[in-house]
């Protein structure tokens, strides 16, 4: 049994049609990458049957990017990222690597559970 699931691939915001019709799937670490990025880029409250999945990440994308700011943002994204089951609690890290008032982006480093190798992710939120 595959302990990070399958779901549909996203890619660019897009689903990826296969020739025969189907979608394409993505499976294991990267099903949680994938499920991880879509957590943090979808506004808390924004899935109507589960109001506290998601990231508040407007309260921060028009903030300058002062020291508080910064580290409260890197430590609310590592806390946000722990609320998945399939990462190992007390591994979550974020770092930011570019901050303007359009966008945020950082540098995701956490352990699937039952796996040897942390994932490291860069993403970028906001612009929206």
């Amino acid at each position: 049994m595959d302990l990070y699931g399958t779901d549909i691939a996203i890619h660019a915001g897009d689903l990826v049609p296969l020739p025969a019709g189907d979608l394409e799937r993505v499976q294991g670490v990267s099903c949680l990458a994938q499920d991880l990025a879509h957590r943090l880029d979808t506004p808390r409250g924004g899935l109507w049957l589960h109001p506290g999945y998601g990231f508040d990440i407007q309260r921060f994308v028009h903030l300058n990017a002062s020291p508080a700011h910064v580290l409260d943002f890197e430590l609310s994204v590592a806390e946000e990222v722990e609320q998945d089951p399939r990462v190992e609690p007390g591994t979550a890290k974020c770092q930011v690597l570019g901050w303007d008032r359009e966008r945020i982006r950082f540098r995701l480093t956490c352990k699937p559970i039952a796996d040897p190798n942390p994932m490291n992710l860069v993403l970028e939120v906001g612009g929206g």
